[in-house]
């Protein structure tokens, strides 16, 4: 993943490894620092066509600057295996060793979390899973699959020029309303295992329903970095 900044991190504040924001994809309004309000506009400007382009209608140019509130994830791994939880749980596989092992930074992707994202395995949780990137986000609208569409740098969103790969860098998309949906039903399928709701990964999966709720609710994006 490549880095990104932004004006205020919450996520440092917080002791959380992911940051959850509803809110204006601009960190500035022309007020506050009108030069860096027009380099943004340019990036968010550049998001709008792309995501017109893969017939995704929305205006992301209104409410500069505005958030309405920042959460997070405390730890990336419990964001890892609510994934591999939800992925599990479709294939019909036990999931309380899973829940159970503790999470190391040099585990290799899970291999059926690699086939849904690669599209070789289907899953009704598409808008839950697949989304990726540093940052990445959702969006008020409804839309059937996730959406992956090349940038280039602006301020507020810094990203490197290439990924380790040698590849353009990228943004994804999904939509808030799927997200919600889709959470509804993982959360279902957990409280019916008895899944404690102090465990991380319920705790993560509170965290990610509270951000899709509000963003349904105030027709706002999620920024999830």
């Amino acid at each position: 993943m490549s880095n990104a900044n932004h004006k205020q991190n919450r996520a440092d504040e917080q002791d959380n490894e992911i940051a959850l924001v509803v809110g204006s994809l601009f960190n500035y309004t022309p007020a506050e620092d009108r030069e860096s309000y027009e380099e943004e506009r340019e990036w968010v400007q550049q998001i709008q066509d792309s995501l017109r382009q893969e017939g995704v209608i929305i205006d992301l140019m209104t409410n500069p600057g505005v958030q309405i509130w920042e959460g997070g994830i405390r730890r990336y791994g419990d964001l890892y295996r609510l994934s591999q939880a939800a992925a599990y749980i479709e294939q019909g596989m036990d999931i309380t060793p899973l829940l159970n092992k503790k999470f190391t930074e040099d585990e290799d992707l899970d291999p059926i979390l690699k086939q849904i994202i690669e599209g070789d395995l289907d899953t009704q949780f598409p808008h839950f899973i697949k989304p990726d990137g540093d940052p990445f986000f959702y969006l008020p609208i409804e839309f059937t699959d996730p959406i992956i569409i090349p940038v280039e740098a602006e301020e507020g969103f810094e990203f490197d020029e290439e990924d380790e790969d040698g590849e353009d860098d990228f943004v994804s998309f999904g939509s808030s309303p799927r997200l919600q949906r889709e959470l509804y039903v993982l959360n279902n399928w957990l409280v019916q295992m008895q899944v404690p709701a102090t465990h991380p990964v319920m705790r993560c999966l509170a965290s990610l329903r509270q951000a899709a709720e509000l963003s349904v609710t105030n027709d706002l994006p999620i920024v999830v970095w």
